[in-house]
């Protein structure tokens, strides 16, 4: 049903004169004459009685008056729809993160897209770097929070976060006393790490960091997320590494101290398929990049 019709004959039906309505729908009046001839021909029905003195609505007209508000306001609300799926203000948005990710930066990123995005709705998966890289490639997830760098060159990505690891030990460890901490200063303890699934290449860094610093680390527990490699460090099974000052919560019986010199960096990264240009993606790895920068 043709929108014009519709509305030159809202228009006539407000204000019972073919010269008014013709103005206010910014056409001729003999236009707005031959729309309501082709609306009547289109319903197979008269909807104005006319003559030269007066114009009024015949029954048909007045209940199809009602009727044709809805289907006005209904097509302006689906163009609405339309504009605003184009431009990425509504829809829905799958996102991959890492546990690491999910504590340290995800909320505040939530927070901000939701502010500039609210009808966006947001779809979570923790994820594994490797699950997200198969996610993205496979289109069940449409960006990546991760851990760089990406195996697939296919992809697109760029970090967004750099943050340097501290020492997380229990308050009764010789080393509590410390101000700050170096590598080698770890070289006789027990190592709390991240499972190597969750980061292979940081994981691989931080031994060989290590070994530079002249000792290869006693691994004796690998644990995830933060919260249990400092339970465990708590309970004194050993040391363990945390990167972001978010992550360090104030548990008894455990401290946190920096590490001076060379040291592992957790780097958190945005993901993406390359030929990717949705308004909403694009929205969210804006945000997600100012919100990193505010950590580092």
């Amino acid at each position: 049903m043709d929108r014009r019709r519709l509305q030159s004959f809202i228009a006539l039906s407000e204000e019972l004169h073919f010269h008014r309505a013709a103005a206010r729908c910014h056409i001729t009046q003999p236009a707005l004459s031959q729309q309501l001839q082709q609306l009547e021909a289109e319903l197979q029905v008269q909807l104005v009685h006319r003559n030269k003195r007066r114009v009024s609505l015949t029954r048909a007209g007045e209940m199809f008056l009602n009727e044709a508000r809805k289907i006005l306001r209904q097509m302006e609300h689906a163009a609405l729809l339309a504009r605003q799926t184009d431009r990425g203000e509504i829809g829905q948005l799958s996102v991959g993160v890492t546990a690491p990710a999910l504590y340290i930066i995800f909320p505040e990123i939530m927070h901000q897209f939701r502010t500039e995005l609210p009808n966006v709705g947001v779809n979570v998966h923790v994820m594994t770097t490797a699950e997200q890289e198969a996610a993205l490639r496979s289109g069940t997830i449409d960006v990546g929070i991760f851990h760089p760098p990406l195996d697939d060159q296919s992809l697109s990505s760029h970090p967004i976060a750099r943050m340097r690891f501290n020492v997380v030990l229990s308050d009764r460890n010789h080393l509590a006393s410390r101000p700050s901490l170096r590598l080698e200063d770890l070289s006789k303890e027990r190592f709390i790490i991240f499972p190597r699934v969750i980061g292979p290449r940081l994981y691989d860094e931080i031994i060989t960091l290590c070994q530079q610093a002249g000792f290869s680390p006693e691994v004796i527990l690998e644990s995830s997320p933060a919260q249990s490699i400092i339970a465990l460090a708590a309970a004194d099974f050993g040391i363990g590494l945390i990167a972001s000052r978010l992550q360090q919560f104030d548990r008894p019986g455990v401290t946190y101290r920096p590490l001076e010199g060379p040291a592992p960096y957790l780097t958190l990264g945005v993901a993406y398929p390359s030929d990717e240009t949705s308004p909403a993606i694009r929205t969210f790895l804006d945000v997600a990049t100012a919100v990193g920068e505010g950590l580092q």
